[in-house]
């Protein structure tokens, strides 16, 4: 699993990477679910900033 979170990692961008490696998981999976949820966040942060008109 170890080696498999390595992989994983380097496959995620910059900032999330930076955010997600401040937490402690104890499995690969829990990691990726972290690692998607928050960059789904970003996206719509993403698209709220880019359309103000739709706060």
């Amino acid at each position: 699993e170890e080696e498999q979170a390595k992989n994983f990692q380097w496959g995620l961008c910059r900032s999330t990477l930076n955010h997600l490696m401040c937490m402690s998981y104890t499995n690969v999976s829990q990691f990726a679910n972290a690692a998607r949820n928050y960059e789904i966040l970003h996206e719509r942060d993403d698209d709220d900033t880019e359309r103000p008109d739709k706060r």
